[in-house]
């Protein structure tokens, strides 16, 4: 039944029992003593109390009769739902094989990541297989400019209407946002994007990114529906702006300022140079040996946020394989890379990977690195120098207690040339081959086992206690400076 039909009956029925209801005498003396706002509330309450059980039946015949009728159009709308979707998908459709870097300049040419050239394919919508043959597999493609806030949620399909809606145009008085080969030719099913750059950059418009589109050419005779390309968003900005952008990764050699939120002669990078820092090398250096003092150097100014970003770009930067050393005056040598992480401990002639240690010894190196790192002049980079047959050997350091020792390392002295003895070390004049590999070697084939003996060590000593490594430091043999002298 109609609503409003139903709400006419019974206002009529409302209306007919209140006026006969308010003539009488009662009504009329609570109407005087009762202002109207007061009124209205009793007969409002009257009203639902008198009237509610009948309006009530009225109300759930109309809300069932629409409820149903709901339903029905629902449930035909979802029986028609899978042939819509049959007749508007699409059969074919345009990819970018490769993404666009997240940073792009004005007047240089639009390549993929790692300089990489960008291609557009046509593949089959439902498998995604390359379209070699045909008349699509050879037709024409036009490089459009779309809005960085197109696709957001990176929807398989769009509409044709969507994607033109999408497209950016350049500025008034400006030239076109692309320029160069705008417009392409597919050979089977793949088409280079050889030589187009933008013109302006992408910071006017809200998004402030760009997205570059590719669709069939409007010129082209083919009917066939084909879905246009789509790529990831990135910026676009001044090529003044390029000498000034950060690398990913960063070079060890680079100024320090091509690190994220450390601008060019800005707050921090000024900081920085005053402690001495100017590269990523050194920042990196910093940040391995003394982390908590960097970021304080930094100060309040650089948030957590910020830090965290600089930090993990930093962490991107490739080491090259230049090795350090520093002799504690033990007869021990820390051995570092490029960025003065310990990676490994020369004892003698022999070498150990940090991670062949036990506990013990482990505690003892990260004392000795700690000292290593309040000098860090004195950590130098070092070379690997063979020992052949005719050298003669290095004069043994007087035996007793006060020599250092380590644990594994049989005490020097007897015999003129003694024996190597077996602790499971590789002695590095034994082999031809650079230390980095030594050490690899070495993890690979005693990580299983503890390398180090008690055999000439006195394991119940204080570990830290440095007087049995005191005396005369063992010479460090084989390790030279980068300026050939020996350590």
């Amino acid at each position: 039944m109609d609503l409003k039909r139903v709400l006419d009956i019974v206002e009529e029925e409302v209306v007919d029992g209140d006026e006969e209801e308010l003539a009488s005498p009662d009504a009329k003396r609570r109407r005087t003593l009762l202002n109207s706002s007061s009124m209205q509330e009793a007969i409002g309450a009257q009203y639902m109390q008198k009237h509610l059980p009948k309006l009530e039946p009225f109300l759930r015949r109309v809300v069932q009769e629409e409820v149903h009728n709901v339903l029905i159009r629902h449930i035909d709308s979802a029986h028609r739902l899978p042939l819509q979707l049959k007749t508007s998908s699409k059969r074919y459709k345009l990819q970018f094989q490769g993404n666009l870097p997240q940073t792009l300049f004005t007047g240089n040419r639009v390549e993929a990541e790692n300089k990489q050239p960008l291609r557009i394919v046509l593949t089959d919508a439902v498998n995604n297989q390359l379209i070699t043959s045909g008349p699509l597999s050879s037709m024409k493609v036009e490089l459009l400019v779309l809005d960085g806030d197109f696709n957001a949620d990176e929807r398989l399909e769009h509409t044709e209407k969507e994607f033109s809606e999408s497209i950016v145009f350049e500025r008034e008085g400006k030239r076109p946002l692309l320029s160069g080969e705008v417009v392409i030719v597919l050979e089977k099913g793949v088409g280079s994007v050889r030589d187009i750059s933008f013109t302006d950059n992408s910071s006017w418009i809200r998004s402030r990114k760009f997205r570059l589109g590719a669709r069939m050419s409007r010129a082209s005779s083919i009917e066939e529906r084909v879905q246009e390309a789509v790529s990831n968003p990135f910026l676009v900005k001044d090529h003044r702006g390029e000498v000034y952008k950060k690398h990913h990764p960063p070079a060890l050699a680079d100024d320090v300022w091509r690190l994220e939120k450390i601008g060019k002669d800005g707050v921090f990078h000024k900081k920085l140079a005053d402690f001495g820092i100017h590269t990523v090398q050194d920042f990196l250096r910093n940040l391995v040996m003394d982390q908590y003092g960097l970021r304080g150097l930094l100060g309040s100014g650089m948030s957590n946020k910020m830090w965290e970003s600089t930090v993990e770009h930093a962490r991107e930067c490739v080491l090259d394989d230049k090795l350090y050393s520093y002799c504690s005056g033990h007869g021990i040598i820390l051995l570092f890379n490029c960025i003065h992480e310990i990676i490994g401990v020369v004892v003698g002639s022999n070498c150990f990977s940090v991670n062949a240690l036990t506990a013990t010894q482990k505690a003892l190196v990260v004392k000795l690195q700690q000292d290593a790192y309040k000098f860090p002049g004195r950590i130098v980079e070092f070379k690997v120098q063979s020992q052949s047959a005719d050298q003669s050997p290095t004069a043994p350091a007087p035996p007793g207690p006060a020599s250092a020792q380590m644990p594994g390392i049989p005490p020097q002295g007897g015999e003129a040339n003694p024996q190597p003895q077996d602790h499971g070390l590789l002695p590095l004049h034994d082999a031809a081959l650079g230390l980095e590999d030594v050490l690899h070697q070495h993890h690979h084939r005693h990580h299983h086992s503890e390398p180090w003996i008690t055999n000439g060590f006195d394991a119940t000593r204080d570990p830290f206690d440095m007087l049995q490594f005191s005396g005369p430091s063992q010479p460090c043999g084989l390790l030279l400076s980068s300026t050939g002298a020996r350590l």
